[in-house]
């Protein structure tokens, strides 16, 4: 009976990598770009703060509900990351090559685009807090840190899908490939500008 929790969980990670967003984007973008590896590290970093988030959840360290004010200050800021992302995408791919940084790093993108996603504190807030409330109930601590790994496993397996597919692609010729790259780039920076918009206008 315990392990239905986390089953059920796993399945939610699924859904949850399956969805298309802003990390879902990120992850195919950064791979189309740099191959597997540079996708893996952007994926790292997402999935390593989102993990972190609910452990924080499952120590019952956290019971936020994030207010209005704070939602909109989230989606002008994540928003403005998004449209920065697609610019310095462009840019980044007509340039022959470039190295890493810190500040473009595939790994502290991925980082932040989970800390400025709205919909990362929405669903903390209301399903994450329910799944892991259910397992406390349930079997206690130890059952709640063992869903949320259930629902990890599930959202990376669908992340490094994205992965591959965007590594699939980076393999083709480099005009279908910067094509590729602007289109994507127009697809973040117009999520971007919508969640400016949306933070603003409310």
């Amino acid at each position: 009976m315990y392990l239905s929790i986390p089953l059920a969980a796993f399945g939610l990670g699924v859904a949850l990598g399956a969805s298309p967003g802003p990390v879902q984007l990120l992850l195919f973008s950064e791979a189309s770009r740099g191959g597997a590896g540079r996708g893996l590290r952007a994926m790292a970093g997402a999935n390593a703060t989102f993990g972190l988030m609910m452990l924080l959840l499952a120590a019952g360290l956290s019971s936020l509900e994030p207010g209005e004010t704070f939602l909109r200050v989230v989606k002008v800021i994540g928003g403005a990351f998004l449209v920065f992302l697609a610019v310095d995408a462009i840019r980044e791919g007509r340039r022959p090559q470039v190295v890493d940084d810190l500040r473009g790093h595939p790994s502290v993108r991925g980082i932040v685009a989970v800390l400025l996603n709205p919909g990362v504190y929405v669903f903390l807030a209301t399903t994450g807090t329910a799944v892991v409330a259910s397992a406390v109930d349930e079997g206690g601590r130890g059952l709640a840190i063992v869903t949320v790994v259930a629902l990890l496993v599930g959202v990376s397996l669908m992340d490094s899908a994205m992965v591959l597919l965007g590594a699939g692609a980076h393999r083709v010729s480099e005009r279908f490939l910067r094509i590729l790259s602007d289109v994507l780039a127009v697809a973040m920076g117009a999520l971007g500008v919508w969640l400016v918009v949306r933070g603003i206008v409310g």
